[in-house]
């Protein structure tokens, strides 16, 4: 046995800007695939979370049918996920996933946290309830979810009650409010 001395590690690329990550194909419009609508929801006053308020988007595929049989996925943080052109381009992901027959139709519901509208905002990201919503435990943010958000969602579009074709997201408290939520649901 003779003693190897270990190999110098290789140098750690530096991280990508955002600008200069490659987005998945996924992500760009693909020509042929019918293209879904996001639509802007009125600012909504949460009862769950009083005094505060949030935007939100819903996304719609274009092969949405009435019948309550579209899957569902809801994103925290969804000024984030709901742009065609941000880092996500998740509306543009879902169409182009739906139209190749891997994921079901489905309704995305893009939630922003509650912020308390007399404190100041620097960004989207600087919710003033965030904290509140997406690192405690407990079942608060699931029964919003369930008695605020969803309600009003299937008012004009009726999704899948199956537990097997509902999910949620997010990234970093993001996804540790959609854990909890499930965990609690």
């Amino acid at each position: 046995w003779a003693f190897q001395p270990a190999k110098k590690p290789e140098p750690l690329e530096a991280p990508k800007s955002e600008s200069e990550r490659a987005r998945h194909p996924d992500a760009e419009p693909k020509p042929g695939v019918p293209e879904g609508k996001v639509i802007e929801m009125p600012v909504w006053k949460s009862t769950t979370f009083p005094g505060t308020e949030r935007n939100w988007w819903v996304y719609v595929p274009a092969q949405y049918k009435p019948d309550g049989s579209a899957a569902l996925m809801i994103f925290q943080d969804g000024h984030d996920y709901q742009n065609r052109k941000g880092a996500w381009g998740v509306p543009t992901v879902l169409d182009n996933l739906i139209a190749a027959g891997e994921i079901p139709p489905m309704v995305a519901v893009f939630i922003n946290p509650g912020h308390d509208p007399s404190k100041e905002r620097k960004n989207p990201w600087s919710s003033s309830n965030r904290s509140a919503e997406y690192d405690s435990l407990g079942g608060n943010y699931a029964r919003f979810l369930t008695e605020e958000i969803l309600p009003e969602v299937e008012k004009k579009w009726p999704v899948s009650k199956d537990p097997d074709v509902r999910g949620l997201c997010g990234a970093s408290s993001g996804g540790i409010c959609a854990f909890t939520a499930a965990w609690e649901r």
